[in-house]
């Protein structure tokens, strides 16, 4: 699976039991799964990126490709490997769709995977307290080194929430005292007395004989 020399042994195993793994990107999963998907490659290609850089790039090569041709399409063959990966050592059910008579097929049995899966490593709870702790790192400390984890997503965690939220009830606080300091100035305002009274002309004398002619000839 991985294409990697044996004495690399702190990766989690995959078998071969002649099952059927995801290739490229043909898989489909729910949305609460992909968003734990997303957070494990996070870590993962940044731990890979971390150790094989300088050498990916000199060579031009990568260290999981299969082929000359994967090795300059790197990208696919990591999304390839991540989610038979994850899906594998996470406890998920990986069901085989036959493309042709949509007959599904479920692959490396749950029931057969106890006891070989690395399911501590991948638990939500887990990789959620991970990327907390590396949003914190990052927000804190602001890393001039070159780190490709706050490239690959958002970076988030409960002191920025906190941070937004007092800042939010800063900015309510501070409209609500100028909208009092505005009322203020407006009932302490100078106020101007009038200078005298309007008195509304009464009508003209010719308009008055005008309506009595009018309402004598009607009548």
């Amino acid at each position: 699976m991985y294409n990697l020399p044996a004495s690399w042994k702190a990766l989690p195993p995959m078998p071969v039991d002649g099952d059927s793994w995801s290739v490229l990107h043909s898989w489909a999963m729910p949305t609460s799964s992909f968003l734990e998907l997303v957070m494990f490659a996070r870590m993962f290609v940044d731990s890979l990126d971390a150790q094989h850089y300088e050498e990916h790039h000199d060579n031009g090569t990568c260290c999981l490709s299969l082929s000359k041709m994967e090795g300059q399409h790197c990208y696919c063959r990591v999304l390839e490997l991540l989610v038979n990966v994850w899906a594998y050592h996470s406890a998920r059910r990986m069901i085989y769709v036959n493309p042709v008579t949509g007959v599904m097929q479920e692959q490396h049995m749950l029931e057969h995977r106890r006891g070989h899966m690395w399911a501590k490593w991948f638990d939500f709870s887990l990789l959620k307290a991970m990327d907390e702790d590396l949003a914190e790192e990052v927000d804190y400390e602001h890393p001039a080194n070159r780190w490709l984890w706050p490239s690959t997503g958002e970076i988030f965690w409960q002191g920025i929430y906190e941070r937004e939220q007092n800042h939010h009830h800063r900015q309510k606080i501070l409209k609500k005292r100028r909208s009092r300091e505005k009322l203020e100035r407006m009932r302490g305002r100078y106020r101007q007395k009038s200078l005298g009274k309007f008195v509304k002309p009464s009508p003209p004398k010719d308009a008055d004989n005008g309506s009595v002619k009018t309402e004598d000839s009607e009548a």
